[in-house]
């Protein structure tokens, strides 16, 4: 058997297995291509001695830190997704990662700061809104996010395209459930060598008394806290300050988010010490460019058609509407569908272009096809605004608004693509989408929805204006500056409806919108 390793740089050569016949990779982050991950662990012999040292790296290094991790994100998120503890979580996840690439050797890379600024900037949010939509997708951004940066530094993506990159987020993600054998191994090489170390056999006992000294503390202190409390009123009260309702059910809800944070925190960075995604992207552009000229005609000239409807009868306001059509009542509905296939035209176009093979007459085609898009998009847009016109402000029409405009940004990298193919479309989309959203984030739509419709709410049919102010009752805690500055019956049922759902948090739940709506209520 001819191996190597490397204490100093981490580096680990392949290793051939004359014996049984079975490869195994080495692992290096400092340029060396490979990793240490085994690809047919068997048990039926015995794992080479640079693995074994890894393993047992592993999990005296990634071990404490995951414990630790989970313990600090349990008492950050534990029934508490929009506390002022989420941006703690934020920085302490993102020194775990930081912790992990130490480990293996992995720079972090000057470009993955911006990742890193969104995953922050998406918890800083959390803590500033009450609105539940906001707070989900800031949640679901953030463990996005999270994937993106690891892969962005430990593998080199600079050739990625936008199919091979989401492709290997959501295989990340369904690996790293897989490296929960990773982490038994690991435990398992780290027990049987610690039995053989007698240099740390002092150590562990003195360890295992601290821990004994622990557990049989507690009955103690309960018994002297208790004694102590009936003694002095003072003492009691203080104690009080810090009481936690403990109860089984909670107890079990923590040790569940314990879990789920050690061992999710521990496969995941696991799993990207092993490098096992491939790097390579093999291009997948061998289908017939006639079958997608043949198809794009046909939606070609459909588009041309709808498009010149659009310009004659809506941009230009020409052209004989249907009977009993008012131009408003036109321009007014649809604009949910023309969303919807910009979305598709989106898809469309980037599945051609990545799995058909080069021709000018697809080319043409694809253009054609952006270019309609875009007209669909004015045309959504001017529909939803003449709509907004007419109703007011919704949380869906805002969400609209904003689709169309991240639309019309990812089309202007679709149609360079289409001519340039290497083109970065998802670290391009990416960027887009997170600057958008984060300033859609930061904006408090819900206060915004407020000020505009209290504002406009007199122009309107009165019939809609009811159904205005029904609307604004059920808006988040975001709305309380707008809604608090009102005196009618609107303004009171929001924050009834707002006193009845709200409890006092402790600080660690503490949320500057809530915070914000009670002192308004509380002063009205």
């Amino acid at each position: 058997m001819n191996n190597t390793y490397d204490n100093n740089s981490t580096k680990y050569n392949s290793v051939n297995d004359t014996t049984s016949g079975n490869f195994y990779p080495g692992v290096a982050y400092n340029g060396v291509t490979e990793s240490p991950y085994i690809m047919n662990p068997q048990t039926s012999f015995a794992e080479p001695a640079e693995i074994l040292d890894f393993r047992e790296k592993m999990a005296k290094k990634l071990g404490p830190a995951s414990l630790i991790y989970a313990v600090f994100s349990t008492f950050c998120l534990y029934n508490n997704l929009s506390g002022i503890t989420m941006p703690f979580f934020g920085i302490a996840t993102l020194l775990y990662i930081l912790y992990g690439f130490k480990q293996y050797g992995v720079r972090t890379k000057r470009s993955s700061w911006f990742y890193a600024s969104v995953i922050l900037a998406l918890s800083i949010s959390n803590f500033l809104t009450g609105n539940i939509t906001f707070i989900l997708f800031n949640n679901l951004g953030m463990f996005l996010m999270i994937f993106i940066f690891l892969l962005h530094n430990v593998y080199d993506d600079s050739r990625w395209n936008f199919s091979k990159t989401a492709l290997s987020i959501f295989e990340s993600f369904a690996y790293s459930i897989g490296a929960l054998d990773d982490f038994s191994k690991d435990m398992k090489v780290f027990k049987d060598r610690q039995k053989t170390d007698e240099a740390n056999a002092s150590k562990r006992n003195s360890i295992k008394y601290i821990l004994i000294g622990l557990l049989i503390s507690i009955p103690v202190v309960g018994i002297l806290l208790a004694l102590l409390s009936n003694a002095d009123i003072v003492f009691n009260n203080l104690l009080k300050n810090f009481s936690i309702d403990f109860e089984f059910g909670t107890a079990f809800c923590v040790s569940v988010t314990f879990l789920l944070f050690f061992f999710s925190g521990y496969c995941i960075m696991r799993f990207f010490s092993t490098k096992k995604l491939k790097e390579e992207v093999t291009s997948k552009r061998n289908l017939e460019p006639l079958i997608a000229i043949t198809v794009l005609s046909v939606v070609s000239i459909i588009y041309l058609m709808f498009s010149v409807i659009q310009i004659v009868y809506l941009f230009l306001g020409g052209g004989s509407l249907p009977e009993n059509y008012s131009y408003s009542e036109y321009a007014r509905e649809g604009f949910f569908q023309l969303l919807a296939v910009s979305i598709i035209n989106f898809l469309m176009v980037l599945f051609i272009n990545n799995h058909f093979k080069e021709s000018r007459v697809l080319k043409v085609l694809m253009t054609i096809i952006s270019l309609c898009t875009y007209i669909m998009i004015a045309s959504s847009f001017v529909r939803i605004m003449m709509y907004i016109d007419a109703a007011l402000l919704t949380e869906l029409r805002v969400w609209v608004l904003w689709g169309l405009s991240v639309l019309s940004l990812l089309f202007i990298a679709v149609i360079i693509s289409i001519f340039k193919h290497e083109f970065p479309l998802f670290k391009y989309s990416i960027i887009v989408v997170s600057v958008l959203y984060i300033i859609l984030s930061f904006a408090r739509i819900d206060y915004i929805i407020a000020d505009y419709n209290f504002t406009n709410i007199s122009s309107i049919d009165p019939e809609i204006a009811e159904q205005d102010y029904k609307y604004m009752t059920r808006l988040s805690s975001d709305a309380a500056p707008i809604i608090g500055q009102y005196d009618n019956v609107y303004s009171n049922e929001y924050f009834d409806r707002f006193e009845r759902n709200y409890t006092e948090k402790s600080w660690r739940q503490f949320n500057l919108s809530r915070y914000t709506a009670k002192l308004l209520n509380e002063s009205r």
